[in-house]
């Protein structure tokens, strides 16, 4: 081994990706992608869903504290890129459009307005669980992609032993070496990946309970 290999092999795991081969930088390469690409969705993910959850508690109190229909639209003012709000504007626009042919609310319009909350929480749900997707995917292929780049390298370490004739240390440790950074990068990828999706989607389910709480304390309040 000479001493520029000595500096690489001695310089930690940086040193070693610089002195990959370009088959293992590329492997790399995607498995550094897909990990920024999974940590953005994870911190974005923590805030939409820190957001919705705080909504819920807000709604669920208003709801609990209104006698009316009309005095939970009247109390209750969010955004509306609140769940939340979405579902009682909702109901209150299928009221409203109701109304101008007869007023009041009569019984015959709540299979209109349920079918109005269904679509929201469908919509809804289908935002909730926007990019989710991509963390399963790098949870299933980063190993794999890892383990793509090991074989690469332990065969680049065959390859050399049979080029050189010899099975000197110096001829497979660099092999070696990318075969081992490739798959603990694939595994440091689809670990945080794996326990993400399976987190958030405990907390998805959560959210969409408290969106059909949610719903039901609308159509009690209607009934009224």
């Amino acid at each position: 081994m000479d001493i520029s290999s000595i500096n690489n092999y001695s310089g930690g795991v940086l040193s070693l990706i610089y002195a990959s081969g370009p088959v293992a930088k590329v492997v790399l390469s995607i498995l550094f992608i897909f990990s920024i690409v999974s940590w953005t969705i994870i911190l974005y993910k923590l805030k939409q869903y820190g957001r919705a959850e705080s909504d819920a508690e807000r709604f669920m109190r208003t709801a609990r504290d209104a006698d009316s229909f009309k005095k939970l639209v009247t109390t209750y003012r969010e955004t509306p890129n609140n769940a939340f709000y979405r579902l009682m504007f909702a109901s209150y626009k299928e009221i409203a459009s109701r109304q101008k042919e007869n007023p009041g609310i009569r019984p015959e319009i709540m299979p209109s307005v349920e079918n109005a909350l269904k679509i929201i929480m469908s919509e809804e749900t289908d935002r909730f669980e926007r990019r989710l997707s991509f963390l399963a995917t790098t949870a299933n292929t980063a190993p794999f992609i890892g383990l793509f780049g090991t074989v690469w390298g332990i065969m680049d370490s065959f390859r050399e032993i049979g080029l050189k004739g010899t099975t000197s240390l110096s001829v497979v440790a660099p092999g070696i070496s990318e075969a081992l950074i490739a798959t603990a990068i694939g595994l440091a990828t689809a670990i945080p990946a794996v326990l993400a999706y399976n987190y958030f989607n405990g907390r998805l389910k959560r959210i969409l309970s408290k969106m059909e709480n949610a719903s039901m304390y609308i159509l009690n309040l209607l009934e009224k």
